[in-house]
């Protein structure tokens, strides 16, 4: 059936330690909590939301599951780098830069910039 997916509403990723994870997570991406409760915390980045998820065994991702969009990726990887996080170095592409980072529970995350 077409039409029957309009859009990815959550993203959930497995930290072992919640409240560092919020804090890492506010305060290296810049996102702000909309909510804590019962294990879950969620961040809301436009219509999709990402959820930490309180796991006693994590499993860190060995490929980016996705990509953070940036209008500066130079800016974000050099914040990035400065704040000890481990980090890739940005590649560019025809129609797009990248580069992965890990979080603190060593799961490999990504930024994008493109021309939209």
């Amino acid at each position: 059936m077409k039409g029957l997916v309009s859009r990815i509403d959550t993203v959930f990723v497995e930290v072992s330690d919640l409240d560092y994870s919020i804090k890492w997570y506010s305060d290296i991406l810049g996102l702000t909590l909309r909510w804590n409760r019962n294990g879950y915390a969620a961040f809301t980045l436009r219509e999709t939301s990402l959820t930490l998820v309180d796991s006693p065994d994590v499993k860190p991702s060995k490929h980016s599951p996705f990509n953070f969009f940036t209008t500066n990726i130079d800016d974000v990887h050099k914040f990035l780098v400065e704040n000890q996080v481990e980090t890739e170095e940005i590649g560019n592409y025809p129609d797009i830069r990248t580069f992965d980072f890990k979080d603190p529970d060593g799961h490999v995350l990504g930024f994008c910039q493109f021309d939209e």
